[in-house]
């Protein structure tokens, strides 16, 4: 969670610095590289979870998609949803991003396509980090069970 911490204090800076202006092209990739850091993050965290409490990672060309589509699941017997079905509909719109990030030039990224992502990026985080906490509250109320 550090890292991903670390993200928002970098965007909310920047979020301030162009509100009001339009961003250069180099800014754009800049700006780019942390809408990527925060999905990739969270990701991280998902993966985490993933290889040690399912027990595995998705394996398909797909296992992006399938790895957040995931924690939106819960598995009977062995934990409940790590997020919301709604929180992960949000998270899809910066996995899609991310995507587009990796594989495209930079200069054909547009302020138009990247501003939502960071007006809704301090409440997405808020969200992830208030429904990761409830996860987490469970596997520890599970582990002293099991002590």
């Amino acid at each position: 969670m550090k890292a991903l911490e670390a993200t928002m204090e970098e965007a909310r800076v920047k979020v301030n610095e162009f509100k009001q202006l339009q961003p250069s092209s180099f800014d754009l990739r800049g700006l780019g590289s942390l809408l990527h850091d925060f999905f990739t993050t969270i990701e991280d965290i998902f993966e985490q979870i993933s290889a040690d409490v399912n027990g595995s990672l998705p394996d398909t060309p797909e296992w992006h998609k399938q790895l957040l589509i995931r924690m939106s699941i819960p598995i009977p017997g062995l934990r409940p949803a790590v997020i919301s079905e709604g929180l992960r509909w949000e998270l899809d719109e910066y996995l899609r991003f991310r995507h587009l990030f990796r594989n495209v030039y930079g200069y054909l990224l547009d302020w138009k396509r990247l501003k939502p992502l960071f007006g809704r990026m301090e409440d997405t985080y808020q969200q992830f980090s208030h429904e990761v906490n409830i996860f987490r509250t469970f596997m520890l109320q599970l582990a002293e069970q099991l002590d």
